[in-house]
């Protein structure tokens, strides 16, 4: 158990409890289809113990994540997750919005001006 699991104001903000909600949500939105884990993997794709590992601990790549959740029917929310930002009402606004860039440092630890 790490600093951060102790804080429970922190916890939602623990990657490690963040992939392990994710996966116990897999898991309840396959219950909810009625699929056992073996019927889920080969919809999506994957190794049954891929899937196994996804339900239990969250272990799994992004690309296997997202075969389980095309095959779920769930891609929908993580287009909507990862959406373009909106179109800048001005030019103002965009300016607001562009990147800020801290000055560039030299290799003995000097900052140089832009």
């Amino acid at each position: 158990m790490t600093f951060v699991d102790k804080i429970s104001a922190l916890k939602f903000r623990n990657p490690v409890h963040l992939v392990k909600t994710i996966g116990e949500r897999l898991r309840q939105a396959r219950l909810a289809r009625g699929w056992t884990q073996d019927e889920l993997a080969g919809r999506a794709g994957i190794a049954l113990s891929t899937l196994k590992l996804m339900e239990a601990k969250g272990n799994g790549s992004l690309q296997r994540f997202a075969r389980v959740a095309v095959a779920l029917g769930l891609d929908g929310d993580l287009r909507e997750l990862f959406a373009r930002p909106a179109a800048a009402e001005s030019i103002e606004a965009l300016e607001r919005m562009e990147r800020k860039r801290a000055p560039r440092q030299k290799k003995g630890g000097e900052k140089t001006p832009k």
